[in-house]
């Protein structure tokens, strides 16, 4: 393939006869920088070696990994969403874990397993702007079981009146008794 791609465009600056203008040592240059960083497979490796720490439980190596991996591509987009979700589950690494996230949240909005996590670290964080931007595309993507527990949730968590009532409807909700949003429905209950 990488062939094709030098011929055929060789080939055409030969037809066009803008030869004179073309800078083969430079063409050569850009076209193997262009090679290195595009296809580096290193980057997909050293990610596979990470997630397979992280099932076996090994975050701090699977973290180690998932590095490495970033280095290689720092736009590497499973990298990005599994670097920001291990790292949200510590108190000390939400500024970290919501840097990594949004890195990722820009390039695919319909994530709702890091919706949610970008919503519970911004009201966490005190982000209550940015936790309405993320409901808000929750709304848009018409989950309406998920819209009602995460529109309660913020209520319950920013607003001190009717807490009680918020706290009956999350409990109500289908989702509370999913392990992930649990621990939503007892910080409620401390708040």
């Amino acid at each position: 393939m990488r062939r094709i791609i030098f011929f055929a465009t060789l080939e055409y600056l030969e037809k066009k006869g803008d030869v004179k203008h073309f800078s083969f040592p430079n063409f050569l240059l850009t076209f193997i920088l262009m090679l290195v960083v595009t296809c580096s497979p290193k980057e997909r490796t050293l990610f596979d070696e990470g997630k397979k720490w992280e099932e076996q439980g090994e975050k701090t190596k699977a973290l180690y990994y998932y590095e490495l991996s970033l280095r290689e591509n720092q736009e590497f987009e499973p990298v990005l969403k599994r670097m920001g979700l291990l790292l949200a589950e510590s108190n000390q690494s939400m500024a970290t874990a919501i840097f990594y996230l949004e890195k990722y949240h820009r390039t695919k909005k319909n994530d709702l397993e890091v919706q949610r996590e970008l919503f519970r670290l911004y009201l966490t964080t005190g982000y209550e702007k940015e936790a309405l931007e993320i409901l808000e595309e929750i709304r848009f993507q018409g989950k309406k079981e998920a819209v009602e527990f995460f529109e309660t949730t913020y209520l319950c968590l920013t607003r001190p009146y009717k807490q009680k009532d918020y706290l009956t409807n999350l409990e109500k909700s289908p989702l509370a008794s999913d392990p992930y949003y649990a621990p939503w429905v007892r910080a409620c209950e401390t708040k």
